[in-house]
């Protein structure tokens, strides 16, 4: 039971950052640099922004769609990455380098959630009709004869 709800807080958190993700996204398109003295420095920067967001929000859509079917180990490992990515953007937040602190808490919110909620999940069922220690290569012979 503990993991049938960890998948759906994992996944109902993965949904919220997948959202808010995009709609940041869309937003930033209006804020593209505009001519004028500075428009040279900026638009580098202001471009690897907005790829690096679109390539999160992939990210976040590859693992929600494997959250969603519960697709083991790989769906846990990149949710547990994207959320201690996200703790450390809201430390930087709460440091006063980006956004306001309400920002900061949601993001740390966000972060805290889903990463407990990733842990939680737990390995991958074994197949069935397989015990412990069958199978593995170090598992001594008697145990395989079994």
């Amino acid at each position: 039971m503990r993991s049938r709800s960890a998948w759906f807080t994992l996944t109902a958190v993965l949904a919220a950052e997948l959202v808010l993700g995009a709609i940041l996204v869309v937003t930033m398109i209006p804020t593209f640099p505009a001519a004028g003295p500075e428009r040279e420095a900026l638009l580098p920067l202001w471009v690897s922004l907005l790829v690096s967001m679109m390539l999160c929000c992939v990210w976040l859509a590859a693992t929600l769609v494997g959250a969603m079917r519960r697709s083991g180990s790989w769906v846990r490992g990149s949710a547990v990455t994207i959320h201690v990515l996200m703790l450390a953007a809201a430390v930087g937040v709460f440091q006063g380098l980006i956004g306001s602190p309400a920002i900061g808490v949601a993001l740390l919110a966000l972060a805290i959630i889903g990463f407990v909620s990733a842990i939680l999940i737990g390995p991958s069922a074994r197949p069935a009709g397989v015990e412990a220690g069958e199978g593995q290569a170090g598992a001594p012979e008697a145990e395989r004869g079994r």
